[in-house]
C-alpha cells in the first residue's frame, strides 16, 4: 500500500498567538494553492506549509456546539492513500465504527476519519491519482517538514495490527543509534511504520511513565502523542526558544541514528518533537 503524510492538525486556544509561536518554531505560515484545505472547512484553521500539506492549527468547538462530525482534542494525523475503499471495506468486516465523506462540488477529495484501537484519531484522504515520494508532507522545498506523528499506544501490537492488516501498511524495524538512551525498543513497546529509511512515518509507543526522568529530560515523550518536524538549523532555533525563556529538553542523537532530537511544549500544552539531521 502506497501511503504519505498530508499533514498534521494541532488544537489550539487561540489561533492567533498560536500562529505567532509556530512562526518562531519553523517560520511563516504558507496557504497558497488550495488544495487540500477544504476537508477542514468545519473548523477555523491556519495552515503551514503548501496545499494542506504540512501544519494545521485548529481551534475546537464546544462539544454541545457541534453536530455531524469528530473533533479531536489531541493533535493528530491526516494521510493521502491511493484508495480508500480496501479500508472501508476491512473496517466493515471488523464492526469498526468510521466517518466516509464521499466529496462534494467544493471538495472533491474523499475521505475517512476512523480511531485506531488505542483511540487515535486518524484520518485518510484519497488521491486516486497516486501516492508517491514526491507528493508528501515532510519535503515541501522549505525549511522545514513533518518527519513523523508519535502515537501513545496502550498496546502497541494491537495499534500495529490495525495499520497493517486494516489499512494495508507495512511495518519496520526500529534501529536505535550507538549511543542509546534508556528506553525499550521491544515491538510490543515501541514500533515503527516507515516511509522511507530515515524514520518518517508512524511511531507507536507504549507510554512510559519513567521514560522523561530516566534520560534526564523536563519532558516525557511517550506520554500523550507528539508530531515531530524536521528543520534545518535546529542550532538557531534552540537560540530563539532560549530568547523567549521557553523550556526544551535537549536530547541529542539518542533514539534515531543520525537525528537530533529536542522536546517542548507548544502555548496551548500540545507535546512537539523538532529535529534535524546531523
Amino acid at each position: 500500500m502506497n501511503w504519505t503524510i498530508l499533514n498534521v492538525s494541532i488544537p489550539v486556544h487561540d489561533l492567533d498567538k498560536s500562529k505567532q509561536f509556530y512562526e518562531m518554531l519553523i517560520g511563516s505560515a504558507q496557504n497558497s494553492e488550495i488544495l487540500y484545505q477544504p476537508l477542514f472547512d468545519n473548523e477555523e484553521n491556519i495552515f503551514f506549509g503548501r496545499q494542506g500539506f504540512g501544519l494545521r492549527l485548529f481551534k475546537p468547538k464546544p462539544d454541545l456546539l457541534v453536530s455531524n462530525y469528530i473533533q479531536s482534542r489531541r493533535s493528530y494525523i491526516s494521510i493521502l492513500v491511493e484508495s480508500i475503499n480496501k479500508i472501508k471495506i476491512n473496517l466493515d468486516k471488523d464492526n469498526v465504527n468510521y466517518i466516509f465523506k464521499n466529496g462534494n462540488k467544493q471538495n472533491s477529495f474523499k475521505s475517512l476519519l476512523v480511531q485506531e484501537p488505542s483511540l487515535n484519531l486518524i484520518q485518510f484522504i484519497e488521491n486516486s491519482s497516486g501516492v508517491n515520494e514526491n507528493i508528501n508532507g515532510w519535503d515541501m522545498d522549505l525549511d522545514w517538514g513533518v518527519h513523523h506523528m508519535n502515537l501513545e499506544s496502550l498496546d502497541v501490537r494491537k495499534s500495529i495490527d490495525f495499520f497493517c492488516n486494516v489499512v494495508g501498511m507495512t511495518e519496520g524495524k526500529w534501529v536505535a543509534p550507538v549511543n542509546k538512551g534508556d528506553f525499550s525498543i521491544d515491538p510490543s513497546e515501541l514500533a515503527i511504520l516507515p516511509l522511507s529509511n530515515n524514520n518518517t512515518g508512524l511511531h507507536v509507543i507504549k507510554p512510559d511513565e519513567g521514560f522523561g526522568w530516566r534520560n534526564n529530560f523536563a519532558h516525557n515523550p511517550s506520554i500523550g502523542g507528539h508530531p515531530a518536524f524536521t528543520v534545518k538549523d535546529l542550532s538557531a532555533l534552540k537560540k530563539r526558544l532560549d530568547n523567549e525563556d521557553i523550556l526544551y529538553s535537549d536530547a541529542k542523537v539518542y533514539a534515531m541514528p543520525g537525528f537530533h532530537q529536542i522536546y517542548l511544549y507548544d502555548i496551548n500544552a500540545n507535546m512537539l518533537e523538532v529535529n534535524q539531521a546531523v
